[in-house]
């Protein structure tokens, strides 16, 4: 039972109100730059309720000009919390050590709250003055409590229900969002503030993108947007394979009935609909690429547009919730999540990140359109960006006049792959 941060005795008063390898093997990060050294945002997300995999020390903050805190997420009870009283407690010691580490190598550190499992309550903490004050106070003291710069708001998704399918809603929530945007701003105008979006933009009270009206507080108030450019194609209920991260969604090989998502062209001009300079957006890559199984066999007419079988098959070691309880209650089941790193060290790919390894048969495809690699068997298929499309995405970003780029789960990218994400972003590149 998730328990709030007012467990932790400085903030008391604040918060008063083994797995199979489907297809058949360390690598490590270097530093790459310096934060002076590069032309624009790179942020890294390290996440709490993931710090056994990466401590605070081992954390590569060369490589980056800005790090997120990931945890925190709102409560019933207009609370902030990152899990159990146990979770809390190790929250507070991580994030104390994370700014003073931040602060040593000149990285911007950031509170990260919210994510797809923390968005339950924004619409109703938002939804009207006294409340959304409430909530202001809330994360301002939290943020400046433990010393942070500012702070990443990941609602996920305003006016939607979220992945989990239970986030309280409204036809007003991006309007909301933004009277947060400024309300913060007006407490703590020092703050570094970046709000997350997902591929389909900010959804607004017609249920399509949002107006440029509905966005106006947002574009005026927010420092940055980072574009959760991944997960397009989640597959896993049944519906089309796709790419994970597709640079366009206008590919001429989608099939009949494909569950067809944004790419990074269209949520680039949604942004710019809804009133965004390309100056203040971050393109968002993630560590993890995710995997499927094939139940009539790998189609190689359809490439990477494959039939999945409705559950997920077991990933690598960061897929590890099947069987607990979502935030709606649900049992959850496997993600078919594999970290980079894992799809290095099983020994599908070589260490440049391109190459395929296994003796098994598995291939690597690639769909020139969405530039988007996968690899791919009889019986299981594996999307995820590797070193060549995200160096070509990052160089698209760049030549758009993007503000940088982020990587969620930071510690999950190996060298070659980091190496690609940022080199358009150091000054000497």
């Amino acid at each position: 039972m998730p328990s709030p941060v007012s467990i932790i005795p400085i903030i008391i008063a604040l918060l008063s109100s083994t797995n199979c390898s489907p297809f058949g093997g360390d690598t490590s990060t270097t530093p790459v730059a310096t934060p002076s050294n590069y032309t624009g945002v790179v942020m890294g997300y390290f996440s709490s309720s993931l710090a056994q995999y990466q401590r605070v020390s081992d954390i590569a903050w060369s490589n980056y000009t800005h790090m997120v805190f990931d945890g925190a997420y709102p409560m019933d009870g207009n609370q902030l919390t990152f899990g159990t009283d146990d979770d809390n407690t190790a929250a507070e010691q991580n994030a104390r050590d994370f700014v003073e580490m931040a602060k040593k190598y000149n990285v911007k550190a950031l509170l990260g709250v919210g994510g797809d499992q923390g968005s339950s309550y924004f619409s109703s903490y938002l939804s009207s003055d006294d409340t959304r004050n409430d909530f202001v106070q809330i994360v301002y003291k939290l943020a400046t409590n433990w010393n942070f710069d500012g702070v990443v708001v990941e609602w996920l998704s305003p006016n939607d229900p979220g992945v989990i399918g239970c986030n309280t809603k409204s036809q007003a929530d991006v309007s909301n969002y933004g009277l947060f945007a400024q309300a913060l701003k007006t407490a703590w105008s020092q703050a570094i503030l970046i709000v997350r979006s997902d591929l389909r933009g900010f959804i607004g009270a017609s249920g399509s993108p949002a107006t440029p009206d509905e966005t106006s507080l947002l574009v005026k108030n927010v420092d940055y947007v980072d574009l959760m450019a991944y997960d397009g194609y989640t597959g896993n209920k049944g519906k089309s394979t796709g790419p994970f991260s597709a640079q366009t969604s206008k590919c001429p090989n989608i099939p009949p009935g494909a569950d067809l998502s944004n790419g990074i062209n269209e949520l680039l001009e949604i942004m710019k609909s809804q009133g965004f300079s390309e100056k203040v957006l971050i393109l968002g890559f993630t560590g993890y690429g995710r995997l499927f199984n094939i139940p009539q066999k790998f189609q190689p007419d359809t490439k990477i547009y494959q039939l999945p079988n409705v559950t997920a098959p077991r990933g690598g070691s960061t897929d590890d919730l099947f069987g607990t309880k979502d935030p709606c209650g649900n049992i959850r089941g496997y993600e078919g999540v594999y970290l980079l790193t894992e799809i290095i060290q099983a020994g599908w790919l070589a260490s440049d990140g391109v190459t395929p390894t296994s003796s098994d048969g598995t291939q690597r495809g690639w769909d020139d359109c969405a530039i988007q690699p996968y690899l791919y068997s009889a019986d299981y298929l594996l999307v995820y960006d590797d070193p060549q499309s995200l160096k070509s995405k990052s160089n698209t970003a760049k030549t758009n006049g993007f503000a940088g780029v982020s990587l969620f789960l930071s510690f999950a990218f190996p060298n070659e792959f980091l190496q690609a994400a940022t080199i358009d972003w150091i000054k000497s590149a």
